[in-house]
């Protein structure tokens, strides 16, 4: 291990323990002691109650003018409603929990949203939108395959062979029901949709035998796992992407072959270049769209590339302009609208790098330019842009995947409103966050949802983003200011201090200006990285309650309706004075550090970190942090520290912070010499002197320090909605901040 080290900063005491505490610790507990604690008679009880109790809910249906809508149909969770004269339907027969909307009118587009009911909110207004006579709907959503993890959890990469695991996902026998079942969550916003679009992101096929010779990463999906997109109302598939040739020839016929017999339109990959650039057309409700794909990644490392050129087959070449610009030519010329698919940028990257970027700006300043340009590739949802009159998706993430990279798990489905006879003919768009549960997609909404949307909104350009529940309307080539303000006065001493602003305005609002009495030395905005410290359940789907991405196996550390600092849920771990090992509740996954962004690639990170939160002790034992700082790839461990936070004992809900700052990029390990990227870390509950105790937790954040801010005047402003919810405050002298937080 090289000679480096990890900078921390506490209130507290300060205690270092090495890598035995890294071994899971299960606690071993006295065999006399039976029964549930205190605490967890009380939650259970709690939770009973919840299910039991009824919490009376209204929603308001109106159109986009705020007029009350009658007699609209309202489905929640399979339970059919009628507005009344006022556009009210009063919800009494729902507990605590999630559930689906959907609103389906012939005059009015189809509505699909996650209603989240919980006594710190009693209604909910839901805006229907218009359909006009000429419109039609496309949604594009973004990488998806069916192969890899699916089929085996333990590997990274396929083979010459088909994995047929009895407990995997996806197996031979299971391929058509389960690829079903995977995707069902999000089928009714698909299937009401005039026209559905994914990037396939892999070869389909079932005899696997020309696996690419030196690509690292390969797979492929079974054909029937093609019924997954079928069933939810798929129209079209790009394959013009860097995974399409993973099987070479071979694969790529096998492809072509099974998603035609499928049904799918597709385009993007050929058995040569002409073939591949060839636009699809398809009339949809008398306007015909023609939609052209290609890849910037073209594996000219290897001895065999992945695109197609005159005599080789593979994805179209979208560093090519000449034929890139013929096949737009083509397709404007024989269509009412045409989209471009680009499939390129960095992997894991949060903006467009410069190279898409210019692919961006040479196809829109195109003489026969598209309608709309799509972006996939770096499995990470991005932002919305206006090139030279193109609206454009700059990024949608993931849609079906297999990967289990934290950042990769929330991802975009854009459904855009087209209109041939306007200009332009993009009239409106819907962006659906989309949160990938264990390779699954699913529809969410409140504080997880404009989590996303306010984070590729701060990415983008020439755009208004408003977050709805669960959706964001995008208005392109027009910026709006949010209109509605809410202030908040902060009085601070001298000193150094960190800001929670989630407690000072709901989650769809944002800071739009600090104003100060005095001079302040340093103001520097932080983000949380780890979207998942709520311990909230979002998601659509039936499950109520759920705990995602924390290890909480253990029966002694489970989510608590009990245990919420804010909103309906927290983390309980419990302890008695005879559990003689501290309980170790981990984070799962490697969060890794945020990109420098906007910027070509992903190579430089910001370093300096805090894991914030907030913590209740019931005769609680010692709160510890392990925390492990490593490489992004590989797990390359650079240090391991035990911290301490709080001493055992009682006390009330009460914030706690750890700052530390990654070691300079000059530390590297392995021989790709990879700097410091990566941060895991896990809460240590050591058993208490005597009796019972209880530790909740809520609102864990870990904070990305990023740049200090420039006040001029005293003051700072922005109109640009974004997604940084923390400040970090650094004063020699006592100060009173007016915070102004805006919403749509």
């Amino acid at each position: 291990m090289p000679n480096t080290s990890v900078l921390f900063k506490l209130t507290n005491i300060l205690t270092v323990c090495i890598s035995v505490y890294f071994l899971s610790a299960c606690s071993v507990e006295d065999p006399y002691q039976t029964g549930p604690s205190e605490g967890q008679k009380k939650e259970s009880e709690e939770r009973a109650s919840a299910k039991k109790q009824l919490i009376p809910y209204k929603l308001e249906i109106k159109n986009n003018l705020s007029e009350p809508l009658a007699n609209i149909t309202v489905k929640v969770a399979d339970q059919v409603y009628q507005s009344d004269p006022n556009g009210v339907i009063a919800l009494n027969t729902f507990t605590l929990g999630n559930y689906p909307i959907e609103i389906e009118h012939p005059d009015y587009y189809f509505t699909s949203l996650t209603l989240n009911i919980s006594s710190n909110k009693s209604n909910e207004v839901i805006e229907l939108t218009p359909k006009l006579n000429n419109e039609v709907s496309v949604i594009f959503a973004g990488d998806t395959m069916f192969g890899r993890r699916f089929m085996d959890p333990s590997i990274t990469t396929m083979g010459n062979s088909v994995p047929n695991l009895p407990d995997a996902m996806i197996n031979l026998a299971n391929a058509a029901t389960a690829s079903i079942e995977i995707t069902k969550a999000v089928a009714p916003l698909f299937i009401h949709s005039d026209f559905a679009s994914v990037n396939l992101e892999s070869p389909v096929l079932n005899q696997p035998i020309s696996v690419h010779p030196t690509k690292e990463f390969s797979f492929f999906s079974l054909p029937e796992t093609l019924e997954g997109l079928a069933s939810i109302g798929v129209d079209y598939v790009a394959l013009g992407n860097n995974h399409v040739y993973d099987y070479q020839l071979s694969g790529l016929t096998d492809t072509i072959r099974f998603v035609d017999e499928a049904g799918f339109l597709h385009s993007g990959a050929g058995f040569n270049a002409a073939s591949a650039f060839a636009p699809v057309y398809e009339n949809v409700k008398g306007t015909t769209l023609g939609l052209v794909s290609a890849t910037s990644i073209r594996g000219g490392d290897h001895a065999i590339t992945y695109i197609a050129d005159d005599i080789k087959g593979g994805a179209a070449d979208l560093s090519d302009s000449n034929k890139l610009k013929a096949a737009i030519n083509a397709s404007v010329a024989n269509s009412d609208f045409t989209v471009v698919q680009l499939h390129g940028g960095d992997e894991y990257s949060y903006a467009q790098t410069d190279y898409i970027d210019n692919r961006f700006a040479f196809i829109s300043k195109l003489d026969e330019k598209p309608d709309l340009m799509v972006a996939h590739h770096p499995h990470v949802a991005q932002g919305f842009a206006v090139y030279n009159g193109v609206p454009t998706l700059l990024g949608l993430g993931n849609f079906v995947f297999d990967q289990n990279r934290l950042e990769t798990v929330l991802g975009l489905a854009v459904e855009v409103r087209v209109d041939k006879t306007q200009v332009p003919k993009v009239t409106s768009a819907r962006a659906y966050p989309i949160y990938i549960d264990e390779y699954k997609p699913r529809l969410i909404s409140g504080d997880l949802s404009n989590h996303l949307i306010k984070r590729v909104a701060e990415f983008s350009s020439n755009v208004t983003v408003i977050p709805k529940q669960g959706y964001a309307e995008i208005i392109f080539d027009e910026q709006l200011e949010a209109s509605n303000k809410q202030q908040h006065s902060i009085e601070l001493p001298a000193g150094e201090h960190i800001i929670d602003l989630r407690n000072l305005a709901p989650s769809q609002s944002f800071l739009t200006e600090i104003t100060s009495n005095e001079e302040v030395k340093q103001i520097t905005f932080g983000r949380d990285i780890l979207a998942f410290g709520d311990f909230e359940d979002w998601d659509n789907d039936t499950a109520q309650f759920e705990l995602n991405h924390w290890d909480h196996k253990d029966e002694d550390v489970q989510p608590c309706l009990t245990g919420a600092y804010r909103g309906n849920q927290g983390l309980c771990i419990s302890r008695d004075q005879y559990d003689n090992l501290p309980l170790r509740v981990p984070f799962k996954q490697t969060i890794r550090a945020f990109p420098l962004t906007p910027a070509d690639n992903v190579s430089k990170v910001f370093h300096k970190h805090t894991l914030y939160g907030y913590a209740k002790g019931i005769n609680a034992g010692q709160l510890a942090l392990d925390l492990k700082i490593l490489t992004s790839e590989d797990s390359l461990v650079f240090s391991e520290q035990r911290l301490n936070i709080f001493q055992d004992g009682d006390y009330d809900w009460k914030p706690f912070n750890i700052d530390f700052e990654l070691p300079s990029d000059n530390n590297v390990l392995g021989p790709e010499k990879l700097p410091p990227r990566g941060m895991r870390f896990a809460f240590i509950h050591s058993p208490p002197k005597n009796g019972n105790a209880e530790l909740q937790l809520d609102d864990i954040a870990l904070i990305s320090w990023h740049d200090p801010v420039k006040l001029n005047n005293r003051t700072w402003r922005t109109a640009q909605l974004h997604g940084k919810t923390f400040l970090r405050v650094s004063t020699d002298k006592a100060v009173r901040l007016n915070l102004t937080f805006s919403q749509f």
